[in-house]
């Protein structure tokens, strides 16, 4: 493997200083040597000094990825001593079996850009959003073997194109076709191979809590309720009712399972596949709390105008639903919408429905999905729990 050392041009060494991990090719200062996808790439700033090291990717506009570590310490160990403070902040977090799922690691947050791996009980799940990454594969999977002896099972999705090999196991024999975890007490199941990101939203647990602890007596709507979670946590908290909304069948067909294996199935939980849309919009049923996760609706910046249209039109319908003392938990995974931004158009929704709304709540990731202050690229979810007024 080549190590290479690229110098940075004047002035574009401020963010790096600061701990963040995305070198651009624009700040390097050229001519740049032939860099090939994976090789070891030491960052000097324009005067000499080393400030990191990382790989390379020359199919991203992220050229160097840098990996945390040690001043000196060579890519391959970075790697693994990353990996393995990764694991034992989980450890810390999650002793016991009350909860068997969770995110191991989290890319940036966690010093370890362009890798996640969500636990799911004995099965890992694994993404690589960066193709430089490829080299060091079978060094990943090995030291998470060592670490996790207990794992039966490591799943790899793709998330590049141009990946050198295709979703599969990476380690294990006969993949279940469900996984089946805890997450505070409760049961679940999820598909690995078909599931939404690694196979479930690990990043809203803490919300699933906080809906838990206000669902009693209420009848609850979970719109874009994908595979229940937030449907089982309102039960879990006694909810009188629910309705789970999704447009998919599929997720609802799991969401289903997921009531089932809680022994929560009744007349009184009904799923129903609609457009989130058109079933806020639709008059006759009351709802004393509902849940408005939507999925991401900005890929990009320039689609941030379209995306607060869509959710003040959601989130105006849904306010509007809402009787004195109605609760509206509102979330956005879009991180091109920022916290500010969300909340203003909340703030609009509640002033056209002209309804006086409280902020009872402001939560954001699970803390096994941590983000570092230098990279505020990684704060994407946010979530606000809303009081409505008379």
């Amino acid at each position: 493997m080549a190590t290479h050392l690229l110098t940075l041009k004047k002035n574009r060494e401020f963010s790096l200083l600061k701990g963040h991990p995305w070198v651009f090719r624009e700040a390097l200062a050229t001519p740049l040597p032939d860099l090939l996808m994976g090789d070891e790439a030491r960052i000097a700033t324009h005067k000499g000094t080393e400030i990191g090291c990382g790989y390379v990717d020359p199919d991203s506009p992220i050229l160097i990825r840098m990996v945390e570590g040690t001043p000196g310490t060579p890519l391959r160990p970075r790697l693994a001593a990353a990996v393995r403070r990764a694991v034992a902040l989980r450890r810390s977090l999650f002793p016991g079996e009350e909860t068997t799922a969770y995110r191991l690691v989290n890319g940036e947050g966690d010093g370890l850009p362009g890798l996640i791996i969500d636990r799911y009980a004995d099965a890992l799940s694994m993404q690589l959003y960066s193709l430089g990454l490829e080299r060091y594969l079978d060094d990943l999977v090995g030291l998470l073997r060592e670490l996790l002896p207990e794992v039966r099972w490591i799943w790899r999705r793709n998330q590049v194109k141009k990946a050198a090999a295709t979703a599969g196991l990476l380690f294990g024999h006969d993949l279940p076709a469900k996984i089946r975890f805890r997450e505070a007490g409760l049961a679940f199941q999820t598909d690995l191979p078909h599931g939404q990101k690694t196979g479930f939203f690990l990043d809203q647990r803490e919300n699933r809590q906080l809906v838990r602890r206000v669902a009693r007596g209420r009848r609850v709507a979970n719109v874009c309720g994908y595979t229940g979670g937030f449907t089982v946590a309102a039960i879990a908290g006694g909810a009188a009712r629910t309705v789970t909304i999704d447009s998919a069948k599929p997720a609802l067909a799991e969401a289903v399972a997921n009531l089932d294996l809680n022994g929560f199935a009744g007349p009184a939980h009904t799923m129903r596949v609609t457009d989130m849309f058109e079933f806020l919009a639709a008059p006759g049923e009351e709802f004393d709390l509902i849940v408005l996760d939507p999925p991401s609706l900005a890929r990009s910046q320039a689609d941030v105008p379209q995306a607060l249209r869509a959710y003040h039109k959601l989130n105006l319908e849904a306010l509007r639903r809402l009787p004195a003392g109605g609760l509206l938990f509102t979330a956005s995974c879009t991180g091109h919408v920022h916290r500010d931004a969300f909340l203003e158009m909340l703030g609009q929704a509640a002033a056209r429905a002209r309804r006086p709304v409280r902020l009872l709540a402001e939560t954001h990731h699970a803390p096994d999905h941590p983000v570092t202050l230098a990279h505020p690229e990684g704060r994407y979810l946010k979530g606000f729990l809303l009081e409505v007024g008379a």
